[in-house]
C-alpha cells in the first residue's frame, strides 16, 4: 500500500472536520510550506459594536468574519519561530521525509475542539455577552499534547512524505 503524502492527508483530515466555516489549504511549492486557512462567520448582534479584523465596524445583521491559519513549514529550509507571531501554530516537518502521522492527526483532534469552541466564543463576543476586549483563537499546546500521548506509538514512527510536485 502507497503512503499517503502529507498534502493529502491534511486535506483529508480538514474535510472530516465539522465545521461551518471555510477551511482553505494552501501550498507553496518554492517555499516547502503548507497553509490551513480557517475562516469563521457570525452576524453581528443589534445593539453591540464590533469590529472585525480589518478595522472595520460592523452593523446589526451584518456579517463578521475571523481568520486564522495553521503553518507546517520545512524545518530544513525555514526557521518556524520566525513565523509563528503570523499564526495560530506553526508545525515543522522533516524535508521530504513529511511529518508524522501521528501529530497530523493529534492536530485535528484537538482542531475540532477548538473550532467548536472558537465558533462559540465568536457567538457570544459578536453578540456582547462576552468579557473579552479582542477575540482571538488560542492554541493550547498542552491539549495538543494531551491528544498527542493519546496517538498509537506505531503512527509516531509513521512519515507523511512531502508531496512531489
Amino acid at each position: 500500500m502507497k503512503t499517503q503524502n502529507m498534502l493529502d492527508y491534511i486535506g483529508d483530515k480538514m474535510d472530516a472536520l465539522d465545521f461551518d466555516g471555510d477551511l482553505d489549504l494552501n501550498w507553496d511549492k518554492q517555499a516547502h510550506v503548507i497553509e490551513l486557512e480557517m475562516t469563521m462567520y457570525v452576524d453581528a448582534a443589534e445593539g453591540f459594536e464590533v469590529e472585525d479584523q480589518d478595522g472595520e465596524e460592523k452593523q446589526a445583521g451584518d456579517e463578521v468574519d475571523y481568520a486564522d491559519a495553521i503553518l507546517f513549514y520545512d524545518k530544513t529550509r525555514l526557521k518556524g519561530e520566525d513565523y509563528a507571531d503570523n499564526y495560530l501554530a506553526t508545525f515543522g516537518f522533516s524535508g521530504k521525509n513529511g511529518i508524522e502521522q501521528a501529530q497530523v492527526d493529534a492536530l485535528f483532534i484537538y482542531l475540532q475542539d477548538l473550532l467548536d469552541d472558537g465558533q462559540s466564543d465568536l457567538f457570544d463576543f459578536v453578540d456582547g455577552t462576552s468579557d473579552a476586549e479582542v477575540f482571538e483563537l488560542n492554541f493550547d499546546q498542552a491539549k495538543f499534547d494531551e491528544a498527542y500521548a493519546k496517538q498509537p506509538a506505531a503512527n509516531q514512527k509513521v512519515f507523511l512524505p512531502y508531496p512531489k510536485f
